[in-house]
């Protein structure tokens, strides 16, 4: 048998990285932007993050990422009232496709966080430098690699991770997997998900506009359609509901429910609840509604 070899086409190939870093940012973290010659990813890893693009700014929450393509003005500052972590890694590629998927969102799924996190666990094996130092300008090699060829792990979980990604671009607003009436009520679901995630947080009509990169024109017709009421009234709506979901526990003082329903303060709580439900929250709490909305 005259038996022959094949040579394996690479078609993503990352031949140097620049730095690996989980950071743990503050609330009040601002960076004041750059650009450079080589690729960067940055994935939210809690909280959410307020990404510039040259021209362009998105908000990422837990679960996305955002690739910055070669000389592209860029800046991250924590976003809401919480503290923000993130994953950063910047490499050198000539992968074309690269471009395919920058410049944009995208969602990551759990075979993307897993490679994240071996990248983040082969990095800790081989360089001694700290993840979460953010003037570092050289990886340094430890002088004995914690665990067996992690430089090389590095370069395929990379590779695989942007694979993954190319072949599989999920991004904000795409869903090309359903037909098109599918999409608007995923789409109008995400956006009320979001609302009860960050329910106790002051949300605007902006934020959403921006978290989920979609027009206002757009964000009014889809609750208007799915919800019969404005966009902002719904969330008046889930706060309402939860505060009466706080009130029949009985474990919390109507000051503690307004500041974790969103409320700016109790006077608002309560004048709001009473437009809502015609009574205030105490005379709720003595009603047969309240009592069939707690066995419910």
């Amino acid at each position: 048998m005259d038996y022959r070899a094949v040579q394996l086409r690479r078609s993503v190939e990352i031949g140097s990285v620049v730095s690996i870093h989980y950071f743990e940012y503050t609330v009040e973290f601002r960076y004041p932007g750059e650009s450079h010659p080589f690729w960067e990813i940055i994935y939210c890893d809690k909280g959410s993050l307020k990404i510039t693009d040259d021209d362009k700014t998105y908000i990422i929450s837990r679960g996305q990422a955002f690739v910055h393509a070669p000389e592209q003005f860029h800046n991250v500052c924590a976003h809401g009232e919480k503290a923000a972590n993130s994953v950063v890694f910047s490499f050198f590629s000539d992968c074309p496709e690269l471009y395919g998927i920058s410049g944009r969102p995208l969602e990551f799924d759990s075979f993307s966080v897993n490679t994240l996190f071996s990248i983040i666990r082969e990095a800790g094996a081989s360089f001694e430098n700290p993840l979460g130092y953010v003037m570092d300008t050289e990886l340094k090699r430890k002088p004995s690699p914690a665990m067996f060829a992690s430089e090389q792990a590095i370069q395929n979980y990379m590779e695989l991770l942007f694979i993954h990604l190319i072949r599989n671009p999920k991004r904000m607003g795409d869903f090309d997997e359903v037909p098109r009436e599918e999409r608007s009520e995923l789409l109008v679901k995400r956006i009320s998900d979001y609302m009860r995630e960050h329910i106790s947080e002051k949300i605007t009509f902006s934020d959403i506009t921006a978290q989920f990169s979609i027009s206002s024109t757009t964000l009014k017709k889809l609750f208007k359609k799915h919800y019969n009421c404005g966009t902002m009234e719904h969330l008046t709506n889930l706060r309402i509901d939860m505060a009466k979901e706080l009130l029949r526990s009985g474990k919390y003082s109507c000051t503690e429910i307004a500041s974790m329903c969103g409320f700016c303060s109790i006077h608002h709580f309560s004048k709001v609840f009473k437009e809502k439900c015609d009574m205030s929250p105490t005379e709720y709490l003595k009603t047969v509604k309240s009592m069939l909305e707690y066995n419910q």
